[in-house]
């Protein structure tokens, strides 16, 4: 690996961090962490998540470089590196929030996608292309995740809150949308994120469009997981009911924040999705500033 390499670990690693920082920063965000209030969560702030996204700063580089590296092999191969590398981050992230699960889900998907670019980019491929990434992403863990998913249909105990959601709904929450290739980035929030732009919205509330339509979908386990599925169900309900209307209200998103937070509702997958929609769009925007491709 030469310069052209490191130059590009580093550039994903300054875009992932501040994506990561964006999306806590997005406000108001139902249920989650923002600037106005800590949403259904009491153990942790803004801060918390501005602590973690630092201490996480070089394992997104070292995934990009770890999937060009194995370029050469089969991707479930290159997906069980992929995730070594998530569960060394995991142990980085909650020592520097004392234990807090900040960006578990974040470690997962967004590793996986510079996993991703880094093996596109040594086959030559559109490495800068949101489809073409979510492509691959798909191509490195579908084996691995529909492996996951026989294992728990076979245990004979139920030991973490996913494989109850998939065992009694077939719920495949954050591994199911990864391996389907992030249809829900490629095809609702990243397609709402840059139309609201060209609309003339500021990052902030296009992102809060983006986040709201993701919601919308009903499909986040982290709702599920707090509140029950008639809780969450009824949640998406209101969120596709501001999705339908011409205009999004700010003030029905507060509305709705306030609606997440009495029901302890909080769609942490959506905000994972929203962070890889941030940095898809700002990956593909400095890389054809760069003139590389």
């Amino acid at each position: 690996m030469g310069e052209k390499h490191n130059r590009l670990a580093s550039l994903i690693c300054g875009i992932v961090t501040q994506s990561l920082i964006e999306e806590v920063n997005t406000t108001p965000k139902p249920g989650l962490v923002d600037l106005s209030n800590n949403g259904s969560h009491r153990d942790m702030t803004p801060e918390t998540f501005y602590i973690s996204a630092k201490a996480l700063e070089l394992f997104w580089g070292r995934c990009f470089l770890t999937g060009g590296n194995c370029r050469g092999q089969k991707p479930a191969e290159c997906f069980e590196l992929l995730r070594r590398e998530g569960r060394y981050a995991e142990k980085i992230m909650l020592k520097a929030t004392n234990g807090v699960n900040t960006h578990k889900g974040a470690i997962f998907t967004i590793g996986t996608v510079c996993g991703a670019i880094g093996r596109l980019y040594e086959q030559g491929s559109l490495f800068w292309d949101p489809a073409s990434i979510a492509k691959e992403c798909a191509g490195l863990c579908f084996s691995a995740v529909e492996n996951d998913f026989r294992s728990m249909a076979t245990h004979d105990t139920i030991s973490t809150t996913g494989e109850r959601l998939y065992l009694d709904f077939g719920l495949r929450g954050i591994r199911g949308e990864l391996a389907d290739g992030l249809p829900g980035v490629t095809t609702v929030s990243l397609p709402c994120f840059e139309k609201a732009l060209t609309e003339g919205k500021n990052r902030n509330d296009a992102g809060v469009y983006a986040l709201i339509h993701l919601i919308a979908r009903g499909t986040d386990t982290n709702m599920i997981a707090r509140g029950g599925i008639e809780k969450a169900e009824k949640a998406s309900g209101k969120a596709r009911k501001l999705c339908e209307r011409e205009e999004l209200s700010l003030a029905d998103v507060k509305a709705l924040d306030r609606d997440f937070i009495q029901d302890n509702l909080s769609p942490g997958g959506c905000a994972d999705l929203l962070a890889v929609t941030y940095f898809l769009h700002d990956w593909k925007t400095a890389i054809e500033k760069m003139m590389i491709i």
